[in-house]
Order: C-alpha cells, then sequence, then structure tokens
C-alpha cells in the first residue's frame, strides 16, 4: 500500500527553502516554520500561483548555469547530464501545472464545465487527468487496496473534504460522486414526511392551515438541506458520522410529531415548543459538527465559523418565538426562517466584496488566509441528487391519491379520477425531466451566479406548491359530487374521508399548487441555457410564454366555482397535456419528421458466431445473408 504523500523542498538560488504541502497539511507546516524564523522558509500549497512561479525562477536559475557551463567546460558532459537532469525534472512539474484541462466523467459536458478543475488523491500527486487515466487510477488503487467494500469501516477518522476552492481553482476527489445509499434513504423519509404535512393540511383547508403548512414544510427544508450538505462537503464513511446523520435525522422525525398543533390557543396541547426544541437539536447539532471540522481542518475553519454563526444568530430568534403568543410569534418566526433560508448568500457576498474590493490591510491578510480555502459542492452530485428528490415527490403523489375499494370489481369514478391524477403526476415528470432537463448545454449553476440562485430558490416553491396540489387532489379523488361515487364502495378508513362537497379552500390549493409549480417549472428551465438549433419550430422564450399562460389560467380557474372535482382535475390535465404537446412540438426540428428517420432506418446487428458456420451457410444459400460481413480479429470484442 502507497504511503501519504509528503511535502516537497525546492531550494532557490538565493538559499531560500520552499515547502510544498498538501491543502490539509497547510497550517501544521506553517507552525512548524515560522515565517519569523532565523531560517529563509515559504510554506506554499501544491498548485497554487507561488508553486508555479518558484519552479519557473528554479527553472531559469538552470538555464542559465547550463549556458554559462556549455561555455566554460565545452565537452563536460557528466556535469551537463546532471544539469539536464534537474532541468527535466522541474519542466516536467511545471508542465503538469499548467495543464488544467480535466475529463472528470463523461457527464462534465452535460453541466457545461471549463478548465479550471484538478483532481488528487493522497496517495497520488496531483496531476490533471483524462477520463480514461481516472478510470485507470481507480481501478488500480483498488486493485492494490482491496474492493472498496471489503474495507475496514472506521470507528472514526478525521473529516475528510470531497472537494474545495483554492484561489480560483476547484480541487476534487479523483473517485466519482454517485447518489449514496444513504441519500436516497434521506430523502425518501424526507419525501414521506412532507406528504404526511401535505394531507394534513387538506383536511382543513384553509389559509391558518396553509400559514402553518408552510412554516413547517421550510423547517423540514431546512434540516434536510444541512444533511444533504454534510454529505456533498464530507465524506461519511466511518461509524461515528453516520451516527450523527441518524441522530438529525431523528430529530426531523421528533419534529414531524409535532407539526399540526403548533397554533391553536390551549396551551395544554399546542406543540410549538416540542417542534422548536427538535428543530433546534438539529440545528446545534449540526453547529456543533462544524465546530469539530473547524478545529480538525483548519485550512476550512473560516467557513465552518461563518456556517456556526449563520446557525446561533436565527436560534436567538426561535428561542424568542417560544415565549411570544400568536400572532407576535410570527414576527419572530418569519425573519428566523429567512436567515435560516438566506443568511449565507449575505455572508458570502460580504466575503467576495472583501476579497476583491477592500484595501489592503493587516486585517485583510488575515481574513484572506482565513477564507483561503472553502468548501464546494459538486454540481454533477447536486444535480443528480435534486433530480432523484424530484422523482420520489412526483412519485410519492400518485401514492397520496390511492384509496381500497370494498367488495366486488368496480370501475368508478374514484378511479378515473385517481387515474386522472396519476397522468397529471406522469406529465409533470415528463415535462421535468425530458423537456427541461435535455439539451442543456450550460447548466444553471455553472452559467452564473443568479441564474445558479434562481435555480436552487424556485425548486422550494416548486416542490411546496406541487405538494399542496396534491394534497388537495386527493380530497377530489375521494369526493361524492358526480354520479359513479357511491359512497358504498369506498372501505371504512377512505369512507370516512369522502364527503358530498369541498370547499374553496381545497380549489385555491389545488389550482394554485399546480400553478406555483408549473411556473417555478419555468424558472428552471429559463436558468439554463439549452441548445438552440437552427430548425428549431419554436424558441425556448416562447414556450415559456406559453406555460406563464397556462399558469394564469390555472390560478383564476378556482373562480368557476360550479366545476366539480371531475370537471376540475380534466381541466387542470387537459391544461398541462397542452404545456407537453407546445413543448414536444416546439423543441422539434423542421428537417427531422416525427415518424421514421430522416434518411430512412439504418440499423445495425452484431452477431457471435464461428467462421465455419459463417462460411457453411453462405456456401448451402448465397441469398441468406445480405448485411456486411465483418471478420473480427482475436483481441475486438463487441457488445454481447
Amino acid at each position: 500500500m502507497s504511503s501519504r504523500r509528503r511535502p516537497q523542498e525546492i531550494i532557490l538560488p538565493d538559499g531560500k527553502k520552499i515547502i510544498v504541502t498538501l491543502p490539509e497539511d497547510l497550517e501544521d507546516i506553517r507552525r512548524k516554520y515560522p515565517r519569523d524564523g532565523d531560517i529563509q522558509v515559504e510554506v506554499v500549497v501544491h498548485g497554487s500561483v507561488e508553486h508555479s512561479h518558484y519552479l519557473r525562477q528554479s527553472r531559469d536559475h538552470h538555464e542559465e548555469r547550463r549556458q554559462l557551463l556549455r561555455k566554460q567546460h565545452g565537452p563536460a558532459f557528466e556535469e551537463w547530464e546532471d544539469i539536464q537532469s534537474q532541468l527535466s525534472s522541474v519542466t516536467a512539474e511545471l508542465e503538469r501545472l499548467e495543464n488544467q484541462a480535466s475529463g472528470l466523467y463523461g457527464n462534465f459536458s452535460k453541466f457545461g464545465y471549463d478548465a479550471a478543475i484538478r483532481t488528487y488523491s493522497d496517495e497520488d500527486p496531483p496531476t490533471a487527468s483524462s477520463h480514461a487515466s481516472i478510470s485507470e487510477k481507480v481501478g488500480e488503487q483498488r486493485n492494490q487496496d482491496g474492493d472498496r467494500h471489503g474495507e475496514t469501516t472506521k470507528l472514526f477518522k478525521r473529516p475528510v473534504i470531497r472537494q474545495w476552492f483554492h484561489q480560483g481553482l476547484l480541487w476534487r476527489a479523483s473517485e466519482q460522486t454517485e447518489v449514496m445509499a444513504i441519500e436516497l434513504f434521506l430523502d425518501l423519509v424526507y419525501v414521506g414526511i412532507i406528504h404526511s404535512n401535505g394531507e394534513h393540511m387538506a383536511e382543513e383547508a384553509t389559509a391558518y392551515e396553509l400559514l402553518r403548512f408552510v412554516i413547517t414544510f421550510i423547517m423540514a427544508w431546512k434540516i434536510w438541506t444541512d444533511i444533504t450538505l454534510t454529505l456533498s462537503w464530507f465524506e461519511t464513511d466511518d461509524v461515528v458520522t453516520r451516527l450523527e446523520i441518524l441522530f438529525c435525522i431523528s430529530c426531523l422525525i421528533g419534529f414531524t410529531t409535532n407539526t399540526t398543533n403548533i397554533f391553536i390557543d390551549d396551551p395544554a396541547h399546542n406543540t410549538y415548543a416540542q417542534l422548536v426544541s427538535f428543530y433546534l437539536a438539529a440545528r446545534i447539532f449540526t453547529a456543533i459538527f462544524y465546530g469539530i471540522a473547524a478545529y480538525l481542518l483548519p485550512m476550512i475553519k473560516g467557513v465552518m465559523i461563518s456556517q456556526i454563526v449563520s446557525i446561533i444568530l436565527p436560534t436567538a430568534l426561535w428561542i424568542a418565538s417560544i415565549h411570544v403568543d400568536m400572532p407576535g410569534r410570527l414576527g419572530f418566526t418569519i425573519p428566523a426562517l429567512f436567515l435560516d433560508l438566506y443568511g449565507h448568500i449575505g455572508f458570502f457576498t460580504l466575503l467576495r466584496y472583501k476579497q476583491n474590493h477592500a484595501p489592503e490591510s493587516k486585517w485583510k491578510t488575515r481574513f484572506d488566509r482565513m477564507f483561503e480555502f472553502y468548501p464546494a459542492i459538486s454540481i454533477e452530485h447536486r444535480v443528480e441528487r435534486m433530480n432523484a428528490f424530484v422523482s420520489l415527490v412526483f412519485g410519492y403523489s400518485v401514492v397520496a391519491i390511492l384509496f381500497q375499494n370494498q367488495g366486488g370489481y368496480d370501475i368508478n369514478a374514484f378511479l378515473g379520477k385517481a387515474i386522472l391524477g396519476l397522468m397529471q403526476a406522469f406529465t409533470f415528470n415528463w415535462v421535468y425531466f425530458d423537456i427541461d432537463g435535455r439539451n442543456i448545454s450550460l447548466h444553471a449553476i455553472r452559467r452564473s451566479p443568479i441564474s445558479a440562485g434562481l435555480w436552487g430558490f424556485a425548486h422550494l416553491p416548486f416542490v411546496m406548491g406541487y405538494i399542496v396540489a396534491t394534497s388537495a387532489l386527493s380530497r377530489l379523488v375521494l369526493a361524492t359530487d358526480i354520479p359513479g361515487t357511491d359512497l358504498d364502495q369506498l372501505a371504512e378508513p377512505y369512507r370516512d374521508s369522502a364527503e358530498d362537497h369541498f370547499n374553496s379552500g381545497v380549489r385555491f390549493f389545488y389550482c394554485h399548487g399546480l400553478a406555483i409549480a408549473l411556473l417555478c417549472m419555468a424558472a428552471i428551465s429559463f436558468s439554463h441555457e439549452h441548445k438552440k438549433q437552427p430548425t428549431l419550430r419554436l424558441n425556448k422564450n416562447v414556450r415559456l410564454a406559453n406555460r406563464i399562460a397556462v399558469c394564469i389560467i390555472m390560478f383564476f380557474l378556482p373562480l368557476a366555482t360550479s366545476l366539480q372535482s371531475l370537471s376540475l382535475i380534466s381541466i387542470t390535465l387537459s391544461l398541462t397535456v397542452w404545456v407537453l404537446v407546445v413543448e414536444l412540438w416546439g423543441k422539434s426540428c423542421t428537417d427531422d419528421p416525427f415518424i421514421g428517420e430522416k434518411d430512412g432506418c439504418c440499423i445495425t446487428y452484431c452477431a457471435r458466431c464461428k467462421k465455419n458456420d459463417v462460411e457453411e451457410m453462405i456456401a448451402s444459400d448465397e441469398t441468406l445473408l445480405r448485411g456486411e460481413l465483418l471478420e473480427l480479429d482475436r483481441a475486438e470484442k463487441t457488445a454481447m
């Protein structure tokens, strides 16, 4: 097994020693070689601008020595070869630093990556890698160390950052960043929680209940994003870290058990204090984890401290809100929610201003050094993680409208409305993934800070609006206001939820929820830069304008109070299908037919058989084979 990469030393012509180290060892090496010591020593990070500068300085020095020796000694080959060896070594190292192109996995082009990415592992020198070299490297490492599934699971280990920024350069681990099983487990638990919260809201479709849902939804969303951020920043393959995540999920479960009675007047049954307690337990525990990471990883101490501050400030507001009655409690709750969601944006804006516009001073130097490194989130992992979460939201919305019949084989209006709800979820899934998520030239996160913020912000109201709509849809499916909805056909638990009429709140929740979800999907699509085909039938802006028009129709649809449940579901489904049809037709090209291929069908089939069998078949019937025969060499392989 290879050992950990050791710091390198470079001796400059003036005798100054340069120590080149990895970022996580920077603080330890700097304490070992203080700048005010007698020995001239400077510690730099591998791959930094300073490292490149000193390598060039050393190369120029050796080049001058070579020219001098050539004039003085002529054919002094032994010394010449020694100098040439040093020059070649330094030049090769410099070339590796200047080559910043990295082809990390095939899906990088999907998100519009440029060349400012580097990868390395602790065992190997940091080098720019191609897709093939990364695969070979990971394979070699697994062959040497054994299969990953056979490794010893550590009880505790020092936190390991998956990727970080340093001086505008993104350093990344060389291993893949696919969605982990623990992330899918967390997403499934969270989706079940928010749907359960939405179902309770639909039972009493009032503005007060909607306010309760929005507050508790955002609080649960924040716990989920905190765990997600931890999983994205740090490796979580040791037992202690897994138990920390389990504690946060347990707090989320405890939080959920206290969401329904937070606004009732009876103090004996009000659960607001318990709700806030579980919420703050998860948040403060996350702050403690960041504090431990700041102590064990001084290179990211500044970012960890800023995260702790962004947790402590709204915590004071949450504690104060417990001691205030409604409606004055909202004066503390709403600012606390805003700080929890967007407080970090103000901090990083201040950080950017401090780094780029603040005058040079002792405090600025210390500030820049404190935030020299900060963790980064893998864009492709973030996107795939969000896609998996949205898939669960769409899928679980179908579960929410299921019911049970009582005896017989009945195809009734209940089933018809449920199938219409399924078609609506299927259409939303189609538009989100296969319309908005395809042919992306530059992803919103990579496009600009504004588009990245729009992409991240739009997903919160998108999921929230869709949950509100599907919760109301579950009430519409069980409504008995149309023929073919006999109450006796439903099983006992669902019979109690069925009503012969539904109030206006259900109408508004259903239609406005769909309108908000569709509008946010338009914003998400707008944030991306899609590929522009010259023969496109409708450009992107026209298709998005069609969506906005449909959203406006859905927004005013609840005013038609005469619409029954089946009519309301049918109209919203028709509008959603209209959006899909316009998108499919508009994204098509005028020179590409809808049926068949443009230049005819051309399919190649490959078969694996013995050469003698082929020759025998041709000899027996020459008209049997009408294709092209290609004989492969022994080293060539085809797909099975």
